[in-house]
């Protein structure tokens, strides 16, 4: 009775405190428990190995007798309570769950002092949709296991396929693609290795973004923009081409935004605005077959 009146005249600063000091010290028994299995898992090791001899060494029968051991011992461990009861997972909203089962490959009821925490990890980090992840045993039985996911910017087709792609161009492939169908669109072989390149012009000028239909990476150096004559029509419909350098396409985007604000250019009946060649600017009309002629060229 005079230990629960103590209690009742601490602060609750002070329980708050007494109850950290009681984690704490579990925690750290949790801690000497793991690290006493280990010992007697190299212990056992040790002997069975010594006591084999050389010739032991020679055949299969070290393995099999320390796996025998290893077993056992595990076994006793999850006897004891230490054996996977609960997984939580946190932060994945578009990574296929049997992907990630996949890459745990945990059972329930498994030991939980016997897995290997680094190559679970690794092996969920494979997953294209996942950027990192984060693994932590919670002794006795739980597992906290945290990723942290890829953001797709854009939309890349391939052989009639669509895949999503991240701001580092990595290719994430079997996600739904209903959620993205607003991102850009992407076209060529080599296309997500330069998305970075891409997002930078969408960003530095967002009047010009708002007909922007699709990028194609032509000849593994540079960027066609395919875009809309007016903002309301329909990504199908006619659009212009814009064929940018190779070298400093973002100035030769700028050059366009300034066109188009004192020309209105893009609402033009044109089909290609080809800005290749600095400080020009060449056109062709819908009904030409040939690329501009040398007389169609404007300073810009």
């Amino acid at each position: 009775m005079a230990k629960k009146g103590k209690e009742e005249q601490l602060s609750p600063r002070q329980r708050q405190s007494k109850q950290f000091m009681r984690d704490k010290e579990l925690q750290i028994k949790r801690q000497q428990l793991i690290k006493r299995i280990k010992l007697i898992l190299l212990a056992s090791c040790g002997m069975i190995i010594i006591g084999g001899g050389i010739w032991s060494w020679r055949t299969s029968a070290v393995s099999h007798a320390v796996q025998v051991v290893s077993d056992k011992l595990y076994a006793i461990t999850v006897n004891a309570g230490y054996a996977v009861e609960n997984i939580y997972l946190e932060g994945r909203n578009r990574t296929p769950m049997d992907e990630i089962n996949t890459a745990l490959d945990i059972d329930k009821n498994a030991p939980i002092l016997r897995l290997n925490l680094r190559e679970i990890r690794g092996r969920l980090e494979k997953i294209e949709s996942v950027k990192y992840a984060a693994i932590e045993r919670s002794l006795p039985n739980t597992l906290y296991i945290r990723v942290v996911e890829r953001e797709p910017v854009a939309r890349w087709q391939k052989q009639g396929k669509i895949a999503l792609v991240d701001d580092n161009g990595v290719v994430m492939n079997g996600l739904d693609m209903t959620p993205y169908k607003t991102l850009p669109l992407i076209v060529g072989e080599d296309a997500p290795k330069h998305i970075e390149e891409l997002l930078e012009l969408l960003i530095a000028e967002p009047e010009l973004t708002k007909r922007f239909v699709a990028a194609i990476w032509v000849g593994e150096r540079r960027w066609n923009i395919r875009m809309k004559t007016k903002q309301d029509m329909k990504p199908n419909e006619d659009n212009i081409e814009i064929r940018l350098p190779e070298k400093n396409p973002l100035a030769a985007w700028k050059h366009l935004a300034e066109l188009q604000k004192k020309q209105q250019l893009l609402d033009r009946d044109l089909k290609v605005i080809d800005l290749r060649i600095e400080g020009k600017l060449f056109i062709k009309l819908p009904e030409g077959e040939i690329n501009a002629k040398p007389n169609n060229a404007k300073d810009i």
